[in-house]
């Protein structure tokens, strides 16, 4: 039951899910489809093409190309590739199901009885193979590296060579020896069985034994078997994989030079050497010079003592006098070894989670094991999605995700070795404090996670910002926030989307809709909506800038044939384009300002103070005041504005004076007829009294105040409003 629902699961999840969700199509198959268009092109892989996989690899991966370019292509034509070749990982995966049950069952017998001699294992769900089965199958990360990675393939090598490997009976160690050299023929890890091996077959590892033991054939501790073991290894690496890298062994150790040209990545070794991107291959698979010359990324670090430190510890830990009668001696053992030689590569690829959780499902099937893998997965999905992509000069996420990772590794590989520890009691006390730690870790990372959201979230929206191609609009309309204009009108719910978030707290975003019931035409309903906004207040409209200034779309266009409308301050801000909207019916003015005779250019000029607008008057708080002129005429004199608020015993409490738009339109400067608006700030004082204060508006020059004409007939040197101070 559990495996129909595990396979059928992932056919699903390889049919309709894609990596990386909404955030960006993340996926290794990506590359393997590319690599595979290289087919038609002429190239042949280790021929003129290198590779940093092993030769099996490709010869699994590159027939299911070629069968699925037979297949009439989709909209999207990576589609039947990443079907078939996920069916083909499919069937390693289910396989790794299999052999997790497998493993945990011998495990379960041999912490029952002693020994790992193939029974039929409990099938109750409290079991250690069933509990083992059912962790592997909820997990996410395999599911989703089954998507867009091919790691089940060398994970399921790497089982099945361990799982032949504790099979009492007679031979099957051979056959564990070929599926250790077939896995690594697809990728290098599972060598590590290689060394479990030797000290399985009960070869001890020192200056007596290699006396008394090892070249003595009648010893059941001689190296006959590991050296067997390895030679048939060796054999098999040498003759699959040289006919398959067409005999080229340079090509054919391609995988290892091209190790040495990359940078390190997303790893310990990626901080010290100052490298904070993904595991970056900077040459092309075309360019078999690049790869020859070599150089690309020069390293700080002492790789040679680095390597030396590390061959060291594993032979110290490697040497200890394990209880290797037990079945969870190798089986740890190797799960530590995959843990060392993650901590030692040069790079952490979001993959080679599964690794980890495939035996931590065997080795810790129980709550402290499933925070483990989600504290690890959680660490991938911040690291190569939330870094990576959304937030890549953040490079705190990145110190913060690979110290967190390797500290969890160092205390899971403790904890393992606790389990196989010659000492009991110092086992127990490892298993102990590696546990405690790890909580530790994990509860660090999640404060680190709550803290840091705040500061991801800023850096988001500030990385979006400077990327946003309407970013100038949104930095003045900011700038312009808490005006007269509370509204930006479009017809364009993307224009919608990538707006609302850093305007919508100071503006009303307004979508106009152009549908009908009646089926009128969709800019003229747009148009009588925005007519009817106009009537209520001035508006930005804006729109993306592809069309040249003045052009604008059917519904503003036709918006701006409307007698009583004016569209005025077009500008274009990055791709938006913006103009404001406001409604000024014709022939009526607030109040009209008579030039002085020897200033005016011809007769009966006038200077038309068309519509003023005011925002909310409170105490200790800019007043926004927007004044709208036209003049009949041009001028020949720049007249000063002015802008008073008195309070009921005509004491000026807030003014303003300057030329019109803050000096950058002077009214010599005013094209007959043009609207000019005319933005005003008064900073009422905190401790003005509330209640009803005038507002004085007028022009001037050096000989005095213009007269100016009210609706009423009356001749004054200044209009006055009424304004109510709350």
């Amino acid at each position: 039951m559990v495996l129909v629902l595990f396979a059928s699961f992932r056919f699903f999840a390889i049919l309709l899910f894609r990596p990386g969700g909404f955030i960006a199509d993340n996926s290794d198959y990506e590359f393997y489809y590319a690599w595979g268009l290289t087919l038609p092109m002429g190239y042949t892989t280790f021929v003129d093409l290198w590779t940093a996989y092993p030769p099996l690899f490709p010869a699994l991966m590159l027939p299911v190309f070629e069968l699925s370019s037979r297949i009439p292509p989709w909209v999207e034509p990576r589609l039947f590739f990443h079907v078939l070749f996920g069916l083909e990982l499919l069937l390693f995966e289910i396989g790794n199901l299999v052999l997790v049950y497998r493993l945990a069952a011998k495990l379960a017998r041999d912490d029952t009885t002693g020994d790992g001699a193939d029974v039929t294992a409990p099938r109750d769900l409290g079991s250690l193979p069933m509990r083992a089965v059912l962790l592997y199958a909820l997990l996410f990360a395999p599911v989703y590296t089954l998507l867009g990675w091919f790691e089940a393939m060398p994970l399921f090598f790497l089982l099945l060579g361990l799982d032949l490997l504790l099979v009492r009976r007679r031979g099957w160690w051979i056959a564990s020896a070929i599926a250790a050299a077939l896995g690594f023929l697809v990728k290098l890890t599972p060598i590590i069985l290689v060394p479990v091996a030797v000290r399985w077959f009960g070869s001890r590892l020192s200056w007596d034994a290699a006396r008394h033991e090892w070249f003595d054939r009648h010893s059941p501790r001689n190296l006959l078997k590991p050296l067997a073991y390895t030679a048939i290894f060796a054999a098999v690496v040498v003759g699959v994989g040289l006919p398959l890298a067409h005999f080229n062994p340079r090509l054919a150790l391609s995988s290892f030079t091209v190790n040495g040209l990359r940078p390190p990545w997303q790893s310990l070794w990626a901080l010290i050497d100052g490298f904070y991107g993904f595991g970056l291959v900077p040459v092309d698979m075309r360019n078999l010079q690049g790869l020859a010359a070599g150089g690309q990324w020069e390293s700080r670090l002492p790789w040679g003592l680095i390597t030396l430190a590390f061959v060291l510890l594993y032979l110290w830990l490697y040497t200890r006098r394990y209880d290797w009668e037990r079945v969870r001696t190798p089986v740890a053992l190797t799960a530590v070894s995959v843990v060392w030689l993650f901590l030692y590569s040069k790079g952490w690829s979001p993959q080679f989670v599964v690794w980890i959780l495939a035996f931590l499902v065997l080795l810790r099937p129980d709550m402290h094991g499933v925070l483990l893998g989600v504290a690890l997965t959680a660490l991938n999905v911040i690291e190569s999605s939330v870094y990576l992509i959304l937030l890549p000069d953040a490079r705190w996420i990145m110190v913060g995700t690979v110290l967190a990772r390797t500290a969890l590794l160092l205390l899971i590989a403790v904890e393992w070795l606790g389990q196989i520890w010659p000492q009991p009691r110092a086992g127990q006390r490892m298993q102990r404090v590696a546990a405690q730690l790890a909580g530790a870790v994990m509860a660090a990372i999640v404060v680190g996670v709550v803290v840091g959201a705040p500061v991801a979230a800023q850096a988001y929206q500030d990385r979006r910002l400077a990327e946003h191609p309407c970013r100038a609009a949104i930095e003045q309309w900011t700038a312009e926030a808490g005006g007269v204009t509370r509204t930006i009108a479009m017809d364009d719910t993307a224009l919608w989307s990538e707006l609302n978030p850093w305007l919508r707290s100071a503006y009303d975003l307004a979508v106009v809709d152009g549908y009908s019931p009646e089926d009128v035409p969709a800019e003229v309903v747009k148009a009588d909506k925005l007519a009817e906004l106009a009537r209520a207040g001035e508006f930005w409209w804006v729109e993306h800038s592809s069309a040249p200034a003045g052009q604008w779309s059917p519904a503003a266009a036709q918006l701006a044939a409307s007698p009583d409308i004016a569209l005025i301050d077009e500008v274009t801000l990055g791709a938006c384009k913006a103009v404001r909207v406001l409604a000024l019916p014709n022939d009526t003015s607030v109040a009209e300002f008579t030039p002085r005779g020897a200033d005016t250019i011809a007769d009966e000029a006038a200077i038309h103070l068309r519509s003023t607008v005011t925002g909310d008057a409170r105490r200790g708080v800019v007043l926004p005041l927007v004044l709208y002129w036209q003049a009949d005429q041009p001028l020949g004199a720049s007249y000063t504005v002015f802008t008073q608020l008195l309070d009921a015993s005509g004491r000026v409490v807030a003014q303003q004076d300057n030329l019109p738009v803050t000096g950058l339109a002077p009214t010599d400067t005013w094209q007959p007829g043009a609207i000019v608006r005319d933005p005003y700030r008064l900073a009422i004082p905190a401790d003005a009294a509330p209640g009803l204060y005038e507002l004085h508006i007028g022009l001037y020059d050096a000989a005095g105040r213009l007269p100016v004409t009210l609706p009423g007939g009356t001749v004054a040197d200044h209009l006055t409003l009424s304004v109510d101070v709350r």
